[in-house]
């Protein structure tokens, strides 16, 4: 019996008319403006129904939920640590989508187990692993939790087996880690209260040597370091903790466990110019690294990278006949992973390297890094802004004078002029803007500025008109 292809043409169909329709809105309003959940509740139709509809209602209302969802691929995106929309990668994301391969086994992923193998060994030796291992995971905060849980495993062979006992075990990290290290702590059950902050000097980059005496003080006290997170980009300032110094201090204490979270800065490895600010990082134990942000991948799409192998599997690696019936750990990425069932996240994150290339992908990182430097500029020449750190990375982060950087934002997306966000610096809200988007060009920088500006004057005019009816009210 011959298949019928209709009903796949016709979701083929459906899907360019979106994606084109899609492309059409982001260019004539850049920015959604927000909706009140409410509202949204009642103009669109998100019940489920008793039975069943046709591809083409079904088509008719996810335009309509589509044209309501905030817009992350237009050139005025600033928001987060990703943004953007590379074709090749949506081109592998929108097949894996289709062949539906679950990425536990080769018996049911085949030649897709050999290009997820293909990506840690290349990402591996870009951050000096020579033989690295490594699993795709669902989003840096799983390869953090991943890389904690193998220094866990590390730390106490015998916990897997007898749970916990003896002396407190101890993770460090900078005061300005990224939230998934606390969250990892507690899913391991170590205890939000053995997580040590350790201070970081006025670029926002963990301090050695308050590591060193936050290591020496917890050793005095009878309990046991385990786990050193060092961060490769800050999300809020972009910095760089300094990996060699960290290693030093992990090795004079009998070899702590130094895991990066390299979520946000990890793409760095792609540029000559920028590599060094990994410098050291072959010394670690385990590495995050986001394709999704500075290498512009479909979300999500991020990997966990181990220096010695084995460690995974010899941490996640569970009996289960009923799935790995063959083919060995290596070609089974499932006795890798904390998941079962995987998505194909590799597939999007190979068409796009296939397509850039090692010279596009450089290109492509040290184009983010120019754009970072020329709206330092752009703040700089703007009257009423302050840049509140010289630019690390990819971040930007400003004052604004006589405006509430919470209110600021808020503004220019009710107005559909940006997306931007707002982080705290100093214990103060700040401006900060993300420069992971590769639609974003000059004369977009220039846009938000001019907009930016403009909005800020009028805030500054309401506040001063409020200001002079309350005195008058006092009167």
């Amino acid at each position: 019996m011959a298949l019928d292809i209709d009903p796949l043409k016709h979701v083929a169909d459906l899907f360019t008319r979106i994606l084109l329709e899609r492309q059409a809105q982001e260019a004539r309003q850049p920015v959604v403006p927000p909706s009140d959940p409410g509202t949204l509740r009642e103009i669109l139709d998100l019940e489920l129904p008793d039975k069943g509809l046709d591809l083409e209602t079904v088509g008719q209302r996810l335009h309509e939920l589509v044209r309501h969802t905030p817009t992350t691929a237009s050139g005025s995106f600033f928001n987060q640590l990703f943004g953007g929309r590379e074709p090749a990668s949506l081109l592998g994301e929108t097949v894996a989508a289709a062949l539906n391969n679950s990425m536990f086994t080769y018996k049911v992923a085949g030649a897709q187990v050999l290009v997820e193998l293909e990506l840690i060994k290349e990402m591996g030796l870009r951050v000096g692993f020579e033989d690295a291992d490594g699993v795709f995971t669902p989003g840096g905060s799983l390869s953090n939790l991943t890389g904690m849980l193998l220094a866990r495993d590390r730390a106490r062979p015998r916990l897997r087996a007898e749970g916990f006992s003896g002396p407190r075990l101890r993770v460090y990290s900078s005061s300005d880690c990224h939230y998934s290290v606390a969250k990892a702590v507690s899913v391991l059950g170590l205890g939000i209260d053995n997580l040590v902050y350790v201070d970081v000097d006025d670029r926002g980059r963990m301090d050695p040597a308050a590591l060193d005496r936050a290591i020496r003080a917890d050793l005095l006290a009878g309990h046991q370091p385990m786990m050193v997170n060092a961060t490769a980009g800050t999300t809020v300032l972009g910095a760089f903790d300094p990996l060699d110094e960290l290693a030093d201090v992990c090795d004079e204490h009998g070899g702590v466990w130094l895991h990066v979270d390299g979520a946000f800065g990890g793409s760095v490895a792609l540029d000559p110019a920028q590599a060094h600010l990994l410098s050291g990082c072959h010394r670690a134990d385990s590495m995050a690294w986001d394709a999704h942000k500075v290498m512009g991948a479909q979300l999500c799409c991020s990997v966990v990278l181990v220096r010695e192998r084995g460690l995974l599997a010899g941490s996640l690696d569970e009996n289960a006949s009923y799935l790995f019936q063959g083919d060995g750990q290596e070609l089974n990425p499932g006795t890798r992973s904390l998941q079962c069932g995987r998505r194909n996240d590799a597939l999007k994150l190979w068409t796009l390297w296939q397509n850039l290339g090692n010279e596009g992908l450089a290109r492509r990182v040290a184009r983010l890094r120019g754009l970072a430097t020329r709206a330092a500029e752009l703040v700089r020449e703007a009257p009423g802004l302050e840049l509140v750190r010289e630019p690390e990375f990819l971040n930007v982060c400003f004052a604004v004078e006589g405006v509430s950087a919470v209110a600021l934002c808020a503004e220019l997306t009710d107005r559909g002029l940006a997306m931007v966000g707002y982080a705290l610096v100093d214990d103060e809200p700040v401006v900060r803007l993300t420069l992971v988007n590769a639609q974003v060009g000059d004369d977009e920088l220039r846009f938000l500025f001019e907009s930016l500006c403009e909005v800020a004057d009028e805030l500054r005019e309401v506040d001063v008109a409020v200001d002079a009816s309350v005195e008058l009210a006092a009167t």
